[in-house]
C-alpha cells in the first residue's frame, strides 16, 4: 500500500512508542487537533500492517476520509485490502439497540482474533465518542467500560484511541475520562498517566477518602524523589571531600579525576545542584558551571568570588546569610542555609547551600567548600501541592454538606415527581406559588394530609433565586424532641454522651438555600422557643459551642393541623405563627379538584404501569365514575396507592379497580402524640427492649435499634448498660 512519508513529529515519535495492549484517550479542544493525532495514529497502525478500524461520529465518516487523504493515505486500496475498515457508532457500539458493555468486550476480542487469522499482526481502533451525550444508549455505562476495557486490551493483541471534545464534554465526564486512561494525549502531547485508577477502584468520584489516599500516596512518591535528591547531593559532598584529600594524587589521576568531574557535572546540571570552595585567607574561589548557572554569572567573563556570592542574595535575606557564615568560619563548623536569590532579571530563586570547612594538620582552617541546590521548583511544587490539598479539603466538605443534603432529600421525596393537573383550584395555588418564589418571604402551607404540601415548598424553591442551592426537609414528627436541637442546629465533639464528633445541622446544610419544616404543629415548646430565636435573630449557636453561626435560609413551613385552635389550647406559640405565616398558602383536598383525576389517573398508571412491565391503554369506565364520585379522604396519596395496587393486579390493557376499595368509611386520623423519644424518659426500658427485640439484639446499623429510636447507637449502649438490660437475649439461636 503507497502511503506518503509523514515528517517526525515528536507526538508521532510518542504514538510510535506505544503498541498493542495499550490504551490511550484524546482530549481535545478543536477539529484540527483531533484529526491531528487520528490521522498519526491510523498511519502508524497501517505502516506497521495492522488492522485499522475508525469508529465515526454521525455523519462525520467523509470528514474523516478527507482528513486521511489530505495526509498522503490512499483510502480506496486501504479499505480494498481491508487493512482499513469505517463505520458508525451506530454499526458498532449501538448494533443490538442500545450499547451492551459485556457484548461490546466479547466484539473487541473476536475482531481481534479476525484480524489476527487474516494475516494482520495487530488490530488497532478509534472510535468517535460524542454519541454518548445523547445518554439513552448506555452513558451510565460508559466509564465502566472505558475503565474495564483497558483490562481487557492488555491480555489481546489490540490497542485503542478514544477522542473526547472538551468543548462538549463536561468536565466531570472528562475528569472521569482520565481517570479510566492509563495514557492521555493532550496538546500534541502523549503523557503516562499519574492519575489514572485501575478497574476495581473505579469510580472514585464518590469516595474522597479513595482520593485523598491516592492524593497522600503521590505527595509520598514526590517526597521519595526528594529524598533521593538529597542523598545524591550528600554523595556528591563526600565526592568533593575525597577529592580534596587526595589532592596530592591529581597528577596520577588526572585522567580518572577529568572522567569523574564529566560525570559530577552532569549530576549536578540534571540534580540543579552546583559546587564551590572558597579559601578563606587568599578569598579564592571556584564555582562549577551549575553554580554559575544558578547564580546567572557567565563562567567565561566573571571570576567568582564572595562578594559576588552575597551580591545575588536577596535584601532580606542577606543580614542572616552573613551572620550565619561569619560565625561558622569563627567555630570552623559546618553551615546550612536555605536563602533567596535575585536574578538580573528581577525573578527570584529559592537556594538550599551546605558550607563544610577543611582544615590542615594543624588545625587551621585552610578553605570551605560546599554546594548550592536550586530548590525553586521544589517549592513551588511543594507549594502547590499544599494548596492543592486544601482545595481538595474544601471540596471534601462541601462534598460532604451536600451529599447529606441530598441524602436528606432522596430520603424525603414526595410521592409526586411534577403537579398534575389543570383545576381552578390547583391553578389558583400555582399562581400564588409563582408570586411568592421570587420573594424570598417566608411560607406557611396548609393543608389536609396528602395533598402535597411538600411538593408546593419544593416548587416555591425550584422557582426561588436560591435554586441552585440545598432544599433540606425537617419532619418535626419524626424528630425526637430531646434530638431537636442537635438535627437543627449541630453539635460539637463531646457536647454530650455519643456526640463522638462534630455534626453539622439542617440550618447549615441548608445555607443560602430553603429549610423545610413538615408538620410544624408537632414541633415541642422548647423547640418552638429556639425556631423563632433563629427567626428573629438569623443565628444559633450547635449544642455545645458557644459561638453564635450566622444563617440565611428561607424557611417554609407546612402542617395538616389547625394551627389556631393549637393556639387557643396553648400547644403553639403566637408569635412563632406570625413569623411563619408572612404568605399563608392552602392547598385543596382532593375533592374540591374532581377535574384534575382523570389526569392523575392517567399519570398515575402510566407510571407504575412501566414500572411492572405492563402495557395499559385503556380505563374501564365503571372504574373512572367510581374514581370522580370518590371524596377521597386520604387525598393524592390515597389515590396514588390504590392506583398503585390495581395495577399490580391488573392483568389485562383496561384498568380497572375493585369497587370494594372505594366503598369502605374513611378512616379517622389518629390524635396528634409526641415523637417515641418523648416517652423515652417514661419508660425507658420497656421502649428499649421492644426496639431490641424487633432488631433482634442489634444495637446499631440502619436497622438497629438505635436507628429505631433516633438516637446514636453509643448513647443507647450507655442506656442499656446503665438500665442492665440483656440485650444478648433478643439475638436468634
Amino acid at each position: 500500500m503507497t502511503i506518503r512519508p509523514a515528517q517526525s513529529t515528536p507526538l508521532i515519535a510518542a504514538l510510535e512508542r506505544l503498541g498493542p495492549r495499550d490504551h490511550l484517550c484524546s482530549i481535545y479542544e478543536s477539529q484540527q487537533e483531533h484529526f491531528a493525532v487520528a490521522v498519526s495514529f491510523i498511519r502508524i497502525g497501517l505502516d506497521r500492517g495492522e488492522k485499522c478500524v475508525y469508529i465515526a461520529g454521525d455523519g462525520t465518516l467523509g470528514d474523516v476520509r478527507e482528513a486521511l487523504q489530505a495526509e498522503g493515505i490512499d483510502v480506496d486500496r486501504a479499505v480494498a485490502s481491508k487493512s482499513l475498515v469505517s463505520t458508525t457508532n451506530e454499526q458498532a457500539y449501538l448494533k443490538r439497540g442500545s450499547f451492551d458493555l459485556d457484548w461490546m468486550f466479547s466484539f473487541w476480542k473476536e475482531a481481534t482474533e479476525l484480524a489476527m487469522s487474516e494475516g494482520f499482526s495487530a488490530l488497532r481502533a478509534i472510535d468517535e465518542t460524542e454519541w454518548i451525550l445523547r445518554g439513552t444508549f448506555g452513558l451510565e455505562r460508559w466509564m465502566e467500560y472505558e475503565s474495564r476495557l483497558t483490562h481487557s486490551l492488555s491480555q489481546s493483541n489490540c490497542v485503542a484511541l478514544c477522542p473526547y471534545n472538551r468543548r462538549l464534554f463536561p468536565p466531570e465526564l472528562v475528569l472521569d475520562v482520565i481517570r479510566t486512561h492509563p495514557i492521555v494525549v493532550y496538546g500534541n502531547t502523549v503523557c503516562r498517566n499519574l492519575y489514572h485508577v485501575p478497574p476495581d477502584e473505579f469510580p472514585g468520584s464518590d469516595n474522597p477518602a479513595r482520593e485523598v489516599d491516592r492524593l497522600l500516596n503521590n505527595i509520598w512518591e514526590h517526597e521519595r524523589v526528594e529524598s533521593a535528591l538529597r542523598e545524591k547531593q550528600d554523595e556528591l559532598r563526600r565526592t568533593q571531600e575525597i577529592l580534596v584529600a587526595d589532592i596530592s594524587q591529581r597528577k596520577r589521576a588526572e585522567e580518572e579525576l577529568r572522567r569523574s568531574e564529566t560525570y559530577l557535572a552532569e549530576g549536578q546540571r540534571l540534580s540543579h545542584t552546583g559546587s564551590w570552595a572558597r579559601n578563606v585567607s587568599s578569598g579564592e574561589a571556584f564555582w562549577s558551571q551549575e553554580t554559575f548557572r544558578i547564580f546567572a554569572f557567565d563562567a567565561e567573563k566573571t571570576k567568582p568570588s564572595y562578594p559576588m556570592f552575597l551580591e545575588r542574595i536577596h535584601p532580606d535575606d542577606k543580614p542572616g546569610v552573613e551572620q550565619t557564615v561569619d560565625t561558622a568560619v569563627h567555630e570552623k563548623r559546618d553551615w546550612e542555609l536555605d536563602y533567596r536569590i535575585v536574578l538580573p532579571d528581577v525573578s527570584i530563586k529559592r537556594v538550599h547551600a551546605v558550607g563544610h570547612p577543611v582544615v590542615n594538620e594543624y588545625g587551621d582552617l585552610v578553605e570551605y567548600i560546599g554546594t548550592v541546590m536550586d530548590v525553586t521548583d521544589q517549592h513551588q511544587g511543594r507549594a502547590a501541592l499544599e494548596k492543592a490539598f486544601d482545595e481538595i479539603k474544601t471540596l471534601k466538605d462541601q462534598l460532604h454538606r451536600e451529599n447529606l443534603a441530598l441524602r436528606e432529600e432522596i430520603d424525603q421525596m414526595s410521592m409526586f415527581e411534577e403537579i398534575v393537573g389543570s383545576s381552578p383550584a390547583l391553578q389558583a395555588v400555582l399562581s400564588r406559588i409563582a408570586r411568592v418564589a421570587p420573594a424570598d418571604s417566608t411560607v406557611l402551607i396548609m393543608g389536609e394530609t396528602g395533598t402535597g404540601k411538600e411538593l408546593v415548598a419544593r416548587a416555591i424553591h425550584k422557582r426561588s433565586q436560591r435554586s441552585a442551592r440545598p432544599f433540606v426537609s425537617v419532619n418535626c414528627a419524626a424528630v425526637p424532641s430531646s434530638l431537636i436541637a442537635s438535627e437543627l442546629f449541630g453539635h460539637e465533639k463531646g457536647a454530650f454522651t455519643g456526640a463522638q464528633q462534630r455534626r453539622l445541622g439542617r440550618f447549615e446544610l441548608a445555607e443560602g438555600g430553603t429549610i423545610f419544616f413538615d408538620e410544624i404543629g408537632e414541633l415541642s415548646a422548647e423547640a418552638q422557643n429556639a425556631l423563632l430565636r433563629v427567626l428573629q435573630e438569623r443565628e444559633f449557636e450547635r449544642v455545645g459551642g458557644s459561638h453564635p453561626i450566622s444563617t440565611d435560609v428561607r424557611v417554609i413551613a407546612a402542617t395538616n393541623r389547625d394551627l389556631r385552635a393549637a393556639i387557643a389550647a396553648g400547644t403553639f406559640r403566637l408569635d412563632l405563627f406570625y413569623r411563619l405565616s408572612v404568605f399563608p398558602l392552602e392547598v385543596p383536598p382532593l375533592r374540591e379538584r374532581k377535574e384534575d383525576i382523570p389526569m392523575l389517573l392517567e399519570y398515575f398508571i402510566k407510571r407504575y404501569a412501566s414500572r411492572v412491565g405492563k402495557n395499559i391503554k385503556d380505563v374501564d369506565k365503571r372504574t373512572l365514575e367510581l374514581f370522580q364520585s370518590y371524596d377521597w379522604p386520604g387525598n393524592v396519596r390515597e389515590l396514588q396507592n390504590v392506583i398503585e395496587r390495581s395495577v399490580i393486579l391488573c392483568e389485562g390493557e383496561v384498568f380497572s379497580v375493585d369497587e370494594s376499595w372505594l366503598s369502605g368509611k374513611p378512616l379517622q386520623p389518629n390524635p396528634p402524640s409526641r415523637p417515641a423519644a418523648g416517652k423515652l424518659s417514661d419508660r425507658q426500658t420497656e421502649m428499649i427492649e421492644a426496639a431490641l427485640a424487633e432488631s433482634k439484639g442489634r444495637v446499631s446499623g440502619p436497622f438497629g435499634a438505635a436507628a429505631k429510636l433516633g438516637i446514636p447507637s453509643s448513647t443507647l449502649e450507655s442506656k442499656i448498660k446503665a438500665l442492665k438490660i440483656r440485650k444478648n437475649r433478643f439475638k436468634p439461636d
